[in-house]
Parts: structure tokens; C-alpha cells; sequence
């Protein structure tokens, strides 16, 4: 019984190391931390750790202030506690990353995702971002904030080109065939 369980816990961590990788910032970035300007997005560049094949590649996302617009439940000594939801305060920042850039090969289109909840106003050089793929995510794991930032990022679009080229190649790291239902949080 014990060799059984200790299998499946290898097969479990293998399959959450395999579907998020560590991603390293290549520059100071300024977060959006006010809690009135919120249709914001920084296109950030991040990279894998030297000793990788696949350092040299380059990780293109978002980066998005969100809102926790949904409740939140917690366990305090054994009470459980609904916490309401904050639509007017930013709770932290959705990393979204679309492309893999690598020296000659043709670019990949990824779809993983990150969140920051605590900031000092900066993401700095070689911050450590830990990304997961989307698609290896279930459902009830995924973000509670993905159709907010998808809003937001579509309306940035509108007046800032670089968010608009992001946001032209996010439909190519979606499969045709999964459509919209992968970025929802409720599928």
C-alpha cells in the first residue's frame, strides 16, 4: 500500500514540476499599484536559468493589475471565514505569458500564467516568476481573475500597440479547437 502511494505522489509532482517552469525577469519593471488606474499593461521579457538549453529563449507576457471580485473563504482555527470581495482595491498583478522567442527556430506560442499578490512597486531584474501552462491546469485550479484581465487587456489594446501585438498573438498560443473555454476560469 505505502510503495502505491509513494508512486503516485512521484506522478503527481512530476506533473506539477513538468507543467510550471521558474522564469526570470530581464528588467525592472513598474507595477501598477494605484488602485484608481487599473487598464494598465506592461509587455515584460523574462527567460529560463543559464544552465537550460533553452536560456537563451525569451518569455513574452503581461503584465495586468486585477481586482479579487469574487469572495474569498478562509479557514482561522477551524471557523471558516467568508471574505468579500475587494473590486475597488488591486489585489496583485496576473502575469500572462504568450510567446516563447528562441534563436533560430520560429516562435512558440505558450499560454502559462502567473500572479504576484505582494509588490514594492517594482518587478526587478531576475525576479523569479513561477508560471503554469494553462492547459495542464484543471479548471477549479485556474485564476479566478482570467476574464477580468482579458478585459482589461482588451480595452489597453485599443490605444497601445505593443498590448494590441500581445494580444493578437494570444489567440495563436490558444488551439482553434479549445477556443475561449480555455481562458475561462468557470470551464
Amino acid at each position: 500500500m505505502l510503495d502505491a502511494l509513494n508512486i503516485l505522489n512521484r506522478v503527481f509532482l512530476s506533473s506539477t514540476l513538468l507543467s510550471s517552469v521558474t522564469l526570470y525577469s530581464d528588467g525592472d519593471y513598474v507595477v501598477q499599484k494605484t488602485d484608481e488606474i487599473r487598464d494598465v499593461a506592461n509587455v515584460i521579457s523574462t527567460h529560463r536559468e543559464w544552465w537550460r538549453s533553452e536560456s537563451k529563449c525569451k518569455y513574452i507576457g503581461v503584465m495586468v493589475p486585477y481586482v479579487r471580485d469574487w469572495p474569498e473563504t478562509s479557514v482561522v482555527s477551524e471557523v471558516e471565514v467568508v471574505h468579500p470581495p475587494e473590486p475597488d482595491k488591486i489585489a496583485g498583478q496576473a502575469f500572462i505569458f504568450n510567446r516563447k522567442i528562441c534563436p533560430d527556430v520560429p516562435d512558440e506560442p505558450i499560454l502559462r500564467l502567473a500572479e504576484q499578490w505582494r509588490n514594492r512597486g517594482f518587478i526587478y531584474e531576475k525576479r523569479i516568476i513561477t508560471a503554469e501552462d494553462l492547459a495542464s491546469m484543471r479548471p477549479a485550479d485556474r485564476p479566478k481573475w482570467i476574464a477580468q484581465v482579458l478585459g482589461r487587456l482588451r480595452r489597453v489594446a485599443e490605444y497601445d500597440q505593443k498590448v494590441k501585438e500581445f494580444v493578437d498573438h494570444l489567440s495563436m498560443a490558444v488551439p482553434a479547437k479549445q477556443g475561449q473555454d480555455q481562458l475561462s476560469p468557470e470551464k
